[in-house]
């Protein structure tokens, strides 16, 4: 697809701000998506030319944390597998759903989520080791999941991952976020592979936003490492809203 070069500025500087986005709590997706169906593309080539942007910032994202020992490898080996293995089904299967539907499904888990980290201040304020002896069939259960989901459908995967990473797991939100990076790669990478072979990737417009992608994710990663946990709950709740907001209004809407 020919896109004017000024569209090529404008997309790979929005893929800058999404991948800072996501890198710290996730929902870069919702940033992305929206500018790429602007040119016109259909919404199958949308999605799969996020995917690359997505792709490259997830991977920033996983090596900042990990080069900072924010990444704790014996639970994420087994989310990130599973993750793997539910975007590939996910990217394969045909939707069940009215997506109108699914729009305001995961509007209310969002907002309920979110209610739940505002009204429960220590949750996700340190991380509980002993936790970790429990953790790898939890941790696939959560990546098989939100794997499959981000394949699926995608907006807010990577939300419900540092949620569920704090909730189930009971590590920090700093280390929830490191945890859904990785995660969140791997579901990129299954979901890619589909779309790759499904011919449904821009990978002109695709490689210049995923350039612009490496240098948001590595600002946003360390941003996240630097500020801790603290700050990573507060722009996970303020994402969270503003991903149901936008979910909900698309359903309304349409």
């Amino acid at each position: 697809m020919h896109v004017e070069p000024w569209v090529l500025v404008a997309l790979g500087a929005t893929a800058f701000v999404a991948a800072a986005v996501d890198a710290v709590v996730g929902g870069g997706g919702l940033i992305n998506l929206p500018a790429l169906l602007l040119t016109g593309m259909p919404v199958s080539l949308a999605l799969g030319t996020n995917k690359l942007s997505g792709i490259a910032g997830t991977a920033t994202a996983t090596a900042t944390f990990a080069a900072a020992r924010q990444i704790r490898w014996p639970i994420v080996t087994a989310s990130a597998l599973a993750a793997f293995a539910g975007a590939l089904l996910g990217a394969r299967t045909v939707l069940l759903l009215d997506p109108k539907l699914l729009r305001v499904i995961v509007s209310a888990l969002l907002l309920v989520v979110s209610a739940v980290v505002a009204l429960r201040p220590q949750l996700g304020a340190r991380f509980t080791g002993a936790v970790v002896q429990r953790s790898v069939w939890r941790s696939g259960a959560i990546g098989l999941a939100t794997g499959y989901y981000d394949g699926f459908f995608g907006p807010g995967a990577g939300v419900f991952m540092i949620f569920l990473f704090v909730a189930w797991l009971g590590v920090d939100f700093l280390a929830a976020s490191g945890l859904a990076k990785a995660t969140n790669f791997a579901s990129n990478l299954g979901a890619i592979i589909v779309f790759a072979l499904a011919g449904t990737i821009d990978y002109q417009i695709g490689v210049v936003m995923a350039v612009c992608a490496v240098a948001g994710s590595f600002t946003g990663s360390r941003l996240a490492i630097v500020r801790g946990a603290v700050f990573v709950r507060f722009v996970f709740l303020a994402v969270a809203w503003m991903v149901a907001a936008r979910l909900l209004w698309q359903a309304l809407h349409r």
